[in-house]
């Protein structure tokens, strides 16, 4: 990584945490009584959901799905979970949501073939002044405001930068 450019501090590691326990304490709250199957969307969730789950006090489940958006601006479900998931308690992770045209492409999905009982999300980035359709992110434990591309926690750019501990800022460069 030494000729990559380090990424400003965005979100701390501290603040990271102190985030997920939030999180972690209202799923808790709303999922009272009943299990979760939690569904992170791969690859960006990995480092998220495993602190999540271990945040969340509830039986829960795990599943991962795997999402690819093709040069065409067509969406592909890769990898689809073997799990039923109906009538179940499903709660869809994704790490960064912007314009919501993917969400809601796969919340759609989610809901005509899984058929879920109740199905929310959780982003770890939720960029709302980005949207280009309309989509509900349930639990977003961050909104940043500041623009170039977020990565580390699990984000990457190029596949670099998922090993920071910390959510850090790619700044854009000035032409």
């Amino acid at each position: 990584m030494s000729d990559l450019v380090k990424p400003a501090v965005l979100f701390s590691e501290a603040a990271i945490e102190e985030r997920i326990q939030d999180i972690g304490r209202r799923i808790t709250a709303d999922y009272q009584g009943r299990e979760v199957a939690m569904v992170g969307i791969l690859k960006g969730t990995i480092v998220f959901m495993a602190d999540l789950i271990r945040a969340v006090q509830r039986p829960l489940t795990c599943d991962f799905l795997k999402v690819e958006s093709t040069k065409d601006q067509r969406i592909d479900v890769a990898f689809s979970p073997e799990t039923d998931f109906r009538d179940r308690e499903v709660l869809l992770l994704q790490d960064v949501v912007d314009t919501g045209v993917t969400l809601n492409f796969i919340t759609g999905h989610i809901q005509e073939d899984w058929k879920p009982r109740s199905l929310r999300i959780a982003a770890l980035i939720d960029r709302e002044d980005q949207r280009k359709v309309d989509c509900t992110v349930d639990y977003a434990c961050f909104k940043p405001t500041r623009d170039g591309f977020v990565v580390g926690y699990g984000l990457d750019s190029d596949e670099h930068y998922r090993g920071l501990p910390y959510l850090g800022i790619l700044e854009k460069k000035k032409t």
